[in-house]
């Protein structure tokens, strides 16, 4: 069973982190919230509070598959969090491994420079003269191991992309069906 961390702290932007999440263990993968402030609960930026009773500290990421940004103001925190910032670079740099960041989370990604030649989308409002690589607006762009998605509007396309890199395309096109995502 392939497995998805997906990163939370206040202020995470609650579509683009409960979209991927319900996808994904649609899809069949142990998706995990993981808590970067080491909490056991997480608002959003409008008001949603999970559980999440995964902290950071001691999560192991070499048995992950999948990394996971999501976009709010809660990006900045884990921005400021160094093992964030350093499981990011890891994450990128392995071709094993899938790095997926959405929104506000894209734009912490694109400013540790690892879209550096690469083709993303994060908000375009967060768009830093192409953080180095090729700016697409698209709901989603796929890039080697590097799945990235606009914003909310994104959000099920950045977690079909997900699925097709961590499953299979065969399991996206399913969930496509089974969620009406079109008609």
């Amino acid at each position: 069973m392939k497995k998805a961390a997906i990163l939370v702290a206040d202020g995470f932007e609650e579509i683009e982190t409960i979209v991927p999440f319900d996808l994904l263990k649609r899809a069949g993968v142990l998706a995990e919230l993981v808590n970067v402030e080491n909490k056991k609960e997480a608002t959003g930026v409008n008001g949603l509070t999970i559980q999440t009773p995964i902290e950071l500290r001691g999560f192991d990421f070499e048995t992950t598959d999948a990394l996971i940004i999501p976009g709010g103001p809660g990006a900045q925190i884990l921005g400021k969090t160094p093992l964030v910032e350093d499981e990011i670079q890891h994450f990128a740099q392995n071709p094993e491994k899938i790095l997926g960041a959405i929104c506000a989370g894209s734009a912490l990604v694109g400013s540790l420079g690892v879209y550096k030649g690469k083709n993303y989308v994060c908000v375009p409002e967060m768009n830093e003269d192409s953080f180095g690589g090729h700016f697409e607006k698209k709901h989603a762009v796929v890039d080697g191991n590097l799945v990235s998605g606009i914003s909310v509007g994104g959000a099920f396309e950045f977690a079909f992309d997900l699925i097709e890199k961590l499953v299979d395309k065969k399991t996206a096109d399913k969930l496509k069906k089974e969620t009406y995502y079109k008609i």
